[in-house]
């Protein structure tokens, strides 16, 4: 026994030597696992004089393994014995040790682990091993054993003065723990122990429960005054147990009369309450729980009891709320519940109904959500009653006039609400958090959200209700606003007028709320005031959209008119200005409304905000409010605009922000919002009617600081020692994204998908093009030098793609500088977006960008076999690494697929890539499509060997386009190939022609015969060896995608093999309807088709396929479409692998 607690000790002592400690855990490994352990553990329990807190402990945890492996039902062999030694030496402990003052003394966690273990004895025990388990617990307490019907006389065989408080607390620890063991439903347990507590259960509902009744009564009776913290408890229990007993045990009238008498004890009430609640909450039959809360007569006694106290109110609340929900599940009942109890719960339901409007209206939000859920089932029946077409009760009207304002009031800040004191301007930097989101506002979100719930299905039951309500209260906030202004440092009205912070937020958040109502229901299309009706009436008749949106606009006017943004409370800006952008259409119909919105936006409550996480929010809103505004409108603001926001685009760059930015991607800080107002500023620059001479001056004046600033750095100082300076790389990464976001505000060149010119005219004014283009000279000077920096290359990439989108073919140049500096210094993931943003470049620009892309297409591709032949030498360092990896296989085929639907495929056959061609698409076919590791990865890599094989093998003269076509284009190209019109050039051929190069050519042919070749040798085996593969999943939906894309490239190689298309000279591709040419089935003389026969005759018999079989194969490849082959190419592969 020494040597046990002597190795408890050393085993949790952090100053005992680490190879002690482990000998000292090994042992008590060892006692734990002994037959005998619990014993010697038993024994050192019991023990006098007592033993170290925590070895007793761990003796408790050993006995508690031995119970628990004597099975869920303690019938293992020698279990009985065990058991019972060892429930009669701790009840023998208990009532010796813990009747007296030593209970006291005892650690609350050996208490609270004792209670459990005898739980568990009970558990492995109960009932056939020891049926007294109840009536011994009880009797320790002190407590005599009753059982039948419970009177009032019962209590006067109670003993008071034999009661003993410390063992009636060790008994209500052992019930609670009991509950726990067998009934919470939050712990999990398995079937054979759920059949066991449910045999536990009803083996205690013949008496043991009816014990447990009387032994809570006397409790109640005799201790609440003496002794609360034990009535408590037992209120506790009381509302656990009455989920699966008897509730006739309860609710019966002495019971009830002791707790209803209990609800008038400050120390007691609270419980009392929330054990009603539980037991008006007993899952019953709708007609036995009519009678159960017509019994209790619980509207009654909520009515008469004095709620001051806050958390006692939220209580009462919550019982309300309960009897709320329960008679509405009555009254909606119609399968059990009689017309006649209908009626009863609709009467007591409505008599309830001033109670919970008394709840929801007070002050605490608390007591307030408390009864939620009776509000919402009250409403969702009135919901039900109006769409069946029936009217409401005068009483149900009246509850809903009386419910609606408490709603909208409710929806306002609490007066007192913290809000922080705006941050001083010289202290405020990138990451300045005085408004971060705390748990209380979280709550409030919360409540806001389902307050507007219920106004919502107001305005479905009550449409008139909810529209008086919302506008005359919001238009009442705006007109006295408008009359006597706003105060930013009172929450409430000073009473002279002058309106507090709290109703002002409430009257812009209700003209939010009123607009989005209409948008989910009807959608928002404003319309301009009647001719006659000036801005800010309101409407007299029905317009187009209906009066209600001709009241939301007229709302927003008041909302502009009344001077609430000057307010410089941080509650108001960002929901004033939501407003603006949210309903943008607003200021289509309305543009007189532009100015004063604008000039608040560039105001001190705007982008001048004092609160500094407010003020990067506006600049966020102005750049969405600018955006939306018609291109035409903006010219006359552009000067004043860029004015009044030019000393809030100073740049300083904050090295703190690098890691978060590199390692978690929250960006860099107070200058991610920076750049909403720079793209606003050139959003404000690019409207086509504005004076190209004003136009340069502006952009002279926003890019020369950046110009200077990122030149003057680069000359100041080399460029190894720029690198070795973070402040200096992010500074220049500043300006460099600045520059592209500048840019990203002016409109995108557009560009013809289907023009086959090879150039394209940009928007842009000369002038304008000439700016740009220095710009990107700079751009990549800076990237050439410094493109060891992970900024600088993040910075270019942003800016020239930005260029790339605005200049149109006329950044082209710029793009193999680019990708040049990018592929030479890129990691992995930079690598993976390069490729994204390529695929979209090759897609917008084609066929122009063929020239470029071919120059490009080597050095990617070796960047990229490069990385993954790397990781398959040395494999990869970690998860991170794999995902990483994965993502840029995914990201290359992705890339080659792009290039193919963009109808380049030219650029794999100039005289620089021909050559290269096999051993390009050999890792493609040899071993993305064959890595199961991969699925989505498998499937790519065959969409690729697909378009492959139907450009070089099918299709190779170009006529037909290799992206999916609608019908009528594919007919259209169709015809025109068809006809052989020479004056109508395709996209692949327009390609061919920008690269130089004839798709006859010596050097095409060559490298199509040796891509043939490899479709033979390689292509086609893959098609075979992947899904056979031991770790190939068939039944997998991944799986199933990747059969899909191989079933379709080996109909499309069938289709390659007709001899009238083997010749490659695409003669028969002009002359063939496109539908016939691309759609199985294939058709033709098997017996002449090159590849059938290389199937039929070859490749299957070399796999092992019988002849009969890969005969059926082939002909199934010819004779069916492609979802019946790729059924029986499934069927096929799963015979195979048998």
């Amino acid at each position: 026994m020494e040597q046990i607690v002597e190795a408890v000790r050393c085993a949790i002592d952090p100053g005992t030597n680490q190879s002690v400690k482990a000998e000292a855990m090994q042992y008590c490994e060892s006692v734990k696992a002994s037959p005998d352990g619990w014993r010697a553990c038993l024994e050192l329990f019991t023990t006098t004089p007592e033993k170290t807190a925590e070895s007793r402990l761990f003796a408790l945890q050993v006995i508690d393994a031995m119970v628990m492996g004597t099975g869920i039902r303690g019938r293992e062999s020698g279990a009985a014995a065990k058991l019972s030694a060892a429930r009669a030496a701790l009840l023998e402990f208990v009532s010796t040790r813990y009747s007296g003052l030593s209970y006291q003394n005892e650690p609350p966690f050996i208490k609270n682990t004792l209670a459990h273990t005898i739980t568990l004895l009970a558990l492995a025990s109960y009932p056939a091993q020891w049926p007294t388990f109840v009536k011994d617990v009880i009797s320790l307490a002190g407590l005599p054993d009753i059982t039948g019907a419970l009177t009032e006389d019962s209590t006067r065989r109670t003993n008071a003065a034999s009661l003993n408080p410390f063992m009636v607390d060790f008994l209500l620890k052992v019930l609670g723990s009991l509950d726990e063991e067998m009934v919470n439903p939050a712990v999990p347990r398995g079937a054979e122990e759920m059949a066991r507590n449910t045999d536990i259960k009803d083996a205690m509902r013949v008496e043991d429960v009816n014990r447990m009744a009387h032994a809570w009564y006397s409790i109640l009776v005799h201790l609440s005054g003496s002794h609360p913290d034990l009535a408590k408890s037992a209120l506790r229990l009381m509302g656990v147990y009455v989920s699966w007993i008897d509730i006739g045990l309860i609710v019966n009238q002495p019971f009830v009369s002791v707790i209803f008498s209990l609800l008038k004890a400050p120390a007691l009430r609270g419980q009392a309450c929330h054990c009603l609640a539980q037991i008006v909450g007993k899952g019953m039959r709708p007609m036995d729980k009519l009678c159960l809360i017509r019994f209790l007569d619980i509207i009654d006694v909520m009515s008469q009891l004095e709620v001051g106290d806050i958390e006692f109110a939220e209580e009462v609340g919550k019982l309300a709320n309960v009897v709320g929900v329960e008679l509405k599940a009555i009254w909606t009942d119609k399968d059990s519940a009689t017309p006649e109890a209908h009626a009863t719960a609709v009467a007591m339901l409505e008599k309830l109904m001033p109670l919970l409007l008394s709840f929801l209206s007070h002050e605490y939000d608390e007591v307030s959500s408390s009864v939620f859920a009776s509000i919402g089932e009250i409403l969702s029946v009135f919901k039900k009653i109006q769409r069946d077409g029936a009217p409401l009760t005068a009483s149900q009207q009246g509850f809903l006039s009386s419910l609606m304002p408490i709603l909208v009031d409710k929806l306002k800040y609490d007066e007192d609400y913290p809000w922080p004191a705006a941050a001083d301007a010289s202290s405020i930097g990138d990451n300045d958090g005085s408004l971060d989101e705390n748990d209380e506002e979280v709550l409030f979100s919360e409540m806001r959200r389902n307050l507007r719930g219920f106004i919502d299905a107001i305005a479905q039951i009550e449409p008139a209700l909810y529209n008086s309500a919302m506008l005359t209260t919001a238009q009442a906030i705006f007109k006295q606003c408008s009359q006597y202004g706003v105060s930013a440092e009172q929450a409430g009205d000073d009473g002279h007028g002058r309106l507090g912070w709290v109703r002002a937020e409430l009257g812009i958040y209700l003209t939010q709320a009123y607009g989005e109502r209409l948008s989910s229901s009807k959608g928002l299309r404003f319309n301009g005031p009647k001719h006659g009706q000036s801005n800010g009436s309101q409407p007299n008749g029905m317009g187009v959209s209906g009066p209600s949106i001709e009241s939301l606009a007229d709302l927003l006017t008041m909302m502009i008119q009344s001077g609430v943004v000057a307010c410089q409370h941080p509650a108001i800006a960002p929901l004033y200005f939501e407003n603006c952008v949210r309903f943008g259409g607003y200021f289509d119909v309305r543009k007189e409304a532009v100015t004063p919105v604008l000039t608040s936006f560039l105001g001190a409550t705007g982008v001048r905000h004092p609160h500094a996480s407010v003020r990067m929010r506006v600049w966020y809103f102005l750049h969405r409010f600018v955006k939306n505004l018609h291109i035409s409108e903006l010219s006359m603001y552009s000067s004043d605009f860029i004015s009044a926001v030019n000393d809030l685009l100073l740049i300083s760059a904050d090295p703190s922000t690098i890691n978060s930015a590199l390692t978690t991607g929250t960006g860099y800080g107070m200058f991610d919002s920076q750049l909403f107002l720079f793209e606003s500023c050139g959003i404000m620059l690019s409207p086509g009617n504005l004076d190209d001479t004003a136009r340069m001056s502006l952009l002279q004046h926003l890019f020369n600081p950046l110009f200077s600033g990122a030149q003057r750095m680069m000359n100041s100082r080399s460029s190894e020692q720029i690198l070795q300076d973070p402040r200096s790389l992010l500074q220049i990464h500043h300006y460099l994204t600045a520059i592209g976001s500048i840019i990203k505000g002016f409109p995108d060149v557009r560009v013809d998908s289907k023009t086959v010119s090879v150039s394209s005219p940009h928007q842009l004014s000369p002038s304008t093009a000439q700016v740009f283009l220095k710009a990107a000279d700079m751009c990549i000077a800076i990237l050439e030098a410094l493109r060891d920096s992970h900024l600088i290359r993040e910075a270019a990439r942003f800016a020239l793609s930005r260029m790339l989108s605005v200049l149109g073919a006329e950044a082209l140049p710029y793009l193999p500088r680019l990708i040049d500096n990018l592929v030479s210094s890129c990691a992995v993931e930079e690598l993976s977006d390069l490729l994204g943003f390529l695929g979209l470049v090759v897609f917008k620009f084609k066929p122009q960008v063929a020239p470029t892309a071919s120059k490009l297409l080597l050095p990617v591709i070796s960047k990229v076999y490069g990385f993954l032949d790397q990781v398959a030498q040395g494999g990869a360092s970690g998860t991170d690494e794999v995902l990483l990896l994965q993502d840029l296989r995914k990201a290359y085929l992705t890339w080659v697929l792009a290039i193919f639907n963009s109808d380049l495929d030219g650029i794999f056959l100039v005289e620089s890539n021909a050559p290269h061609l096999v051993t390009i698409f050999r890792p493609i076919a040899g071993q993305l499509a064959i890595d199961t590791a991969s699925p989505p990865c498998q499937r790519l890599a065959f969409s690729v060997l697909f378009k492959a094989i139907q450009a070089w093998m099918v299709d190779p003269m170009g006529w037909h386009t290799l992206a999916t076509l609608t019908p009528s284009a594919a007919a259209a190209i169709s015809n025109a190939a068809n006809s052989k019109d020479s004056s109508r050039v395709f996209l692949r051929q327009a390609a061919a022609r920008a690269l130089g190069i004839g798709f006859d050519s010596e050097s095409a042919r060559e490298a199509r015969g040796q891509f043939k070749q490899f479709v033979l040798n390689t292509v086609v085996p893959a098609c075979f060896e992947t899904p056979t593969r031991p770790e190939f999943n068939m039944a997998d939906a991944q799986a199933s995608l990747v059969v899909s894309e191989i079933a379709l490239v080996l109909q499309m190689t069938l289709l390659a093999g007709r001899p009238d298309l083997a010749g490659g000279d695409g003669s028969s591709v002009a002359a063939a309807p496109l539908p016939q040419l691309l759609t199985p089935p294939t058709g033709g003389d098997l017996n002449q088709n090159q590849f059938a026969v290389y199937l039929s005759s070859a490749l299957l018999p070399r796999m092992g396929c019988p002849a009969s079989m890969a005969t059926e194969f082939v002909q199934a490849l010819a004779s069916l479409d492609q979802k019946q082959f790729k059924k029986y190419f499934a069927a096929f592969l799963t015979s195979s692998s048998q």
